[in-house]
């Protein structure tokens, strides 16, 4: 169960008709010299890790090298096991956000048609659905899903069940390309998803928080009388009535038997107090992905022993730049914006365990730059790295298998030119199920680092994308070392979130707007000209720019 179901049918005559997806591929390694986190405070210097067969099959600094190994060099290097997301992506459609930027779902969504078959009357109570049925393997265009999630680190991710009040079950899988489904699943059934989701007036119930959480309490009651009719009819079923049946109510006996946790999609804190007071009444187990304002009722939430996930997504930056907008945010809103990044130290400080996800993230390029913030405001990388391994793989039921670099386990490991979250550090592969990811690192212009430049000014600047070219305007003031900028998009006039000169090497970074994730551009300026490319997810564009005000010319 632990392990990817291929393991478990190894050998079986099923595996005899089915091709091979990596068997070419190198499946032995070595990695001689290198830093080798084992696990969250457990470090081996110069040590020798060693992979086959997608097992760890020995670590430490007398480790052999197997004579059929492809050795590499680890000189310099830092390997870490591969990161879990407990919380993942949506198999479907994504629900809209959450009102104030968490990471939880909106209250509201689209109304549903009514559905055929053996299903509970209200189509947001679906808690037979799993998100295994919905999977497809990282192939072709899918890929690059995959491969967005291993370029920050992220070896294992949950597939969850969108919409609902009771979504369904959840599965964890392998981020591996050109690989089965049935290759890449490592758990079936992980979570049972449950949110405080309500529906507009006239479009059905439950129409607010608290008919929800009585839809929640009444499902849970209505199962368990399921279960126990069920329990009897099958002892002896003479005399008895025959239990209607609802696969439904059947999905949610594993929950009943505390053989499977609900994991409640918080939209504010107080979610998880009220999650917590239902789980206690129906004696079931519970897990938070929370919203990310946890922080503000800490010492509540440490009362309850549950463990939070906690998304790495921060809220959007208020607009305050113009007056009129500067009206319409609240105390509230700022400084949920401001405390963003201390919120896993807070929670470290009240003893509230958690773990991390990328859940939510617009730009998923945002996930290292806001886990540094987060290092900034307090967290330890100890207790980050344990945060994104073992204690995910804890909450997911795969602690024997994933989760850190022991002999037997899984081949997910992380190699990194550095500490993980240092600035500079830059991911060099990843290893998921023992097979070899090299992560292709961007080129960026880097331009004279001694040149003088002023970068002040208007500048008209073209930007291709691939044979389709939209002309913008930039402007840059303020003084060296404090520059500042704002650009016109099609969404109006955004600032940038950064202005760095370096020699005649220019970055500006765009906030994050309208389901969009933050965007860098790195340009080149030579006397009143630019030069150079944007990162926008996965997509780059180059860039082309003239100025066309003050201050002239590039060498004062």
């Amino acid at each position: 169960m632990h392990r990817p179901i291929r393991r478990a049918l190894a050998g079986g005559a099923i595996l005899c008709a089915l091709p091979l997806t990596h068997a070419a591929r190198p499946r032995v390694y070595a990695f001689t010299g290198g830093t080798v986190h084992v696990a969250p405070g457990r470090t081996l210097q110069g040590a020798t890790l060693v992979l086959r067969d997608g097992l760890v099959e020995a670590v430490g600094s007398d480790a052999k090298i197997p004579a059929d190994a492809t050795t590499i060099d680890a000189t310099g290097l830092v390997l870490y096991p591969g990161f879990l997301d407990a919380a993942g992506f949506v198999a479907g459609a994504e629900p809209a956000p959450a009102a104030g930027g968490g990471s939880g779902t909106a209250r509201a969504t689209p109304r549903r048609e009514a559905e055929s078959g053996a299903v509970l009357p209200l189509p947001v109570v679906r808690p037979e659905r799993r998100a295994a049925d919905a999977l497809q393997p990282f192939e072709g265009d899918r890929a690059r899903e995959a491969a967005s999630w291993r370029q920050i680190g992220f070896t294992a991710a949950l597939a969850a069940p969108p919409r609902g009040v009771f979504r369904g079950e959840s599965a964890l899988l392998l981020l591996a390309d050109d690989a089965r489904v049935g290759e890449i699943l490592v758990r079936d059934g992980v979570f049972q998803h449950v949110a405080f989701e309500t529906q507009g007036f006239g479009e059905g119930y439950p129409t607010s928080v608290m008919g929800a959480a009585a839809l929640i309490r009444q499902t849970l009651l209505d199962a368990r009388r399921e279960l126990e009719w069920s329990r009897r009819y099958e002892r002896d079923p003479r005399g008895m009535p025959r239990p209607e049946v609802y696969p439904g109510l059947a999905a949610l006996r594993p929950v009943l038997e505390r053989a499977q946790p609900l994991l409640v999609e918080a939209a504010s804190a107080d979610d998880v107090l009220l999650a917590d007071r239902i789980a206690r009444e129906m004696s079931v187990d519970l897990v938070v992905l929370a919203s990310g304002g946890e922080a503000e009722i800490a010492s509540e939430i440490a009362r309850t022993g549950r463990t939070l996930i906690v998304p790495v997504r921060f809220p959007d930056k208020p607009r305050v730049e113009d007056p009129d907008e500067a009206l319409d945010v609240t105390l509230e809103q700022m400084r949920r914006y401001l405390d963003a990044p201390s919120v896993p130290h807070a929670l470290r400080e009240a003893k509230i365990p958690f773990a991390l996800t990328a859940r939510g993230l617009k730009n998923m390029a945002d996930f290292p730059l806001n886990v540094r913030k987060m290092l900034d405001a307090g967290l330890t990388e100890d207790d980050a790295v344990a945060a994104l391994t073992t204690v995910p793989a804890a909450l997911l039921g795969v602690e024997r298998s994933l989760g850190t670099l022991e002999p037997g386990k899984v081949a997910n490991v992380i190699v990194a030119d550095g500490p993980i979250f240092a600035k500079d550090t830059k991911l060099k592969r990843v290893f998921v199920d023992g097979t070899d990811y090299p992560i292709e690192e961007k080129s960026k212009p880097k331009g004279d680092p001694n040149a003088i430049v002023d970068p002040r000014g208007t500048w008209s600047v073209a930007i291709d994308f691939g044979g389709t070219t939209v002309q913008r305007t930039w402007t840059i003031s303020g003084a060296k070392g404090a520059y500042t900028g704002t650009a016109e998009t099609r969404s109006g006039t955004v600032t940038f979130e950064r202005v760095e000169l370096v020699g005649n090497r220019l970055t500006v970074t765009f906030p994050a707007s309208e389901g969009r994730g933050t965007s860098e551009a790195t340009v080149i300026i030579t006397d009143d000209t630019l030069e150079g490319t944007s990162e926008m997810g996965a997509r780059t564009a180059t860039l082309t720019g003239t100025r066309t005000s003050a201050p002239q010319g590039g060498g004062r």
